[in-house]
């Protein structure tokens, strides 16, 4: 999947496996810059695991999505707080609920 983001193109893996993408051996997805991918890990459910994979997964994408704002808006290089792991897990977590809302009171444009 192609993603525009902000001018730039992103190459989207979902569904990744570990053994294409060793990086996955030390998180759940990552944001390459330098080569404009964002990769997301494959999840599979065990005794450990969440019910919803999807739902996490998701929540993954949004994540590095995320990350991808960060870089291209400028923001990366310039502060702190863009490249904040907690910073840009608020913002995953709670842009569905803020897009309800607007979607809700039809101010979604």
């Amino acid at each position: 999947m192609k993603l525009n983001i902000l001018g730039t193109e992103y190459n989207v893996v979902l569904s990744a496996l570990e053994k294409d993408y060793p990086k996955l051996s030390i998180c759940d997805g990552y944001t390459d810059i330098s080569i404009k991918e964002i990769v997301v890990a494959k999840f599979e459910k065990d005794e450990k695991s969440i019910e919803d994979l999807q739902y996490y997964s998701n929540k993954v994408l949004r994540h590095e999505i995320i990350h991808a704002f960060m870089y291209e808006s400028g923001l990366w290089d310039n502060s702190d707080w863009a490249k904040n792991e907690e910073m840009t897990d608020w913002f995953a977590i709670q842009i569905p609920k803020l897009l309800e809302i607007f979607e809700r009171i039809n101010i979604n444009n």
